[in-house]
Order: structure tokens, then sequence, then C-alpha cells
């Protein structure tokens, strides 16, 4: 049987990742630009894919009978009104800041191989989503093409 410290370290990730500012961003994205559809559906998707994982740690934390917190969203209300540039600038650090704790994490899990396969899903899935939220950034940055 996994230790309490074992499946509180999971709760914690659920927390981080289910109360992300990616998932707050889809939550309220009240300041949307028609032109930015494309980034609103990948901001879309990734938070999809962070839900998924989510689902697996609170499904893994339910078998094994562990009350499941998933916390509050920290305030974030200043994120309301804000540019897309700005937003994706906010999302880069977030998901830095996410990885940094899936990874200060994974020793407390790697005596338990379940718990451990999880933080690992979950660091893939949000190391692509930080290289995502750069690409999506560099190329909003990205000079116009001049036509002659």
């Amino acid at each position: 049987m996994p230790d309490a410290q074992t499946n509180a370290a999971l709760n914690d990730l659920l927390i981080l990742s289910y109360r992300s500012l990616l998932q707050y961003t889809i939550e309220c994205w009240p300041w949307t630009d028609p032109d930015d559809s494309a980034e609103q559906q990948a901001i879309a998707e990734m938070a999809r894919e962070q839900q998924a994982v989510v689902a697996r740690i609170a499904d893994l934390l339910d078998r094994r009978q562990q009350s499941i917190d998933f916390g509050t969203y920290p305030d974030w209300s200043e994120m309301h009104f804000v540019s897309l540039d700005y937003l994706l600038i906010k999302l880069i650090a977030d998901e830095e800041n996410l990885i940094a704790a899936i990874e200060q994490a994974q020793p407390t899990l790697k005596a338990d191989p379940t718990a451990s396969a999880l933080a690992f899903d979950l660091v893939h899935v949000e190391r692509q989503h930080l290289t995502r939220l750069r690409e999506l950034a560099a190329s909003r940055k990205a000079p116009m093409a001049v036509a002659t």
C-alpha cells in the first residue's frame, strides 16, 4: 500500500495541474479576438490533455480510497482582459513552474511505480505544452511578410 506521503504528493500534483493558469484560461477567455481563434483552440486542446492526466491521478487516488482535494485557483483576476501575447508569456511561466514542481515531486513518488509513471506522463505532457506555447508566442512575434 502506498504511503500517505506518496498520496499527498500525487494530490499536490493534481491541484497544481487542475488549478493551473492553462485551466483558468479556458474558464475565462473573455478577451478573444476573432483573429486569435487558432490560438484559443490550441490552448483548449492543451487544457484537455492536462485534464486527462489529472483525471488519471484522481482515479488512482480514488481507487486508493483517498479523499481528493481539487484545490482552488490562485487569484488570477488580473488575467482578465489581457492580450494574447501577454497571456502566452504568463502561460509559459506557469508551465515552467509546474514542470519544476513535478520534477521536485518525482523522488517522493519513485518507490510507487504507478504514481511515478503518472508523474512521468504529466511532466511529459507539460513539456510538450511548454514547447507548443513557446511556438505560439514565437509565431505571434514573427514579422508579417510584405507583399511585393
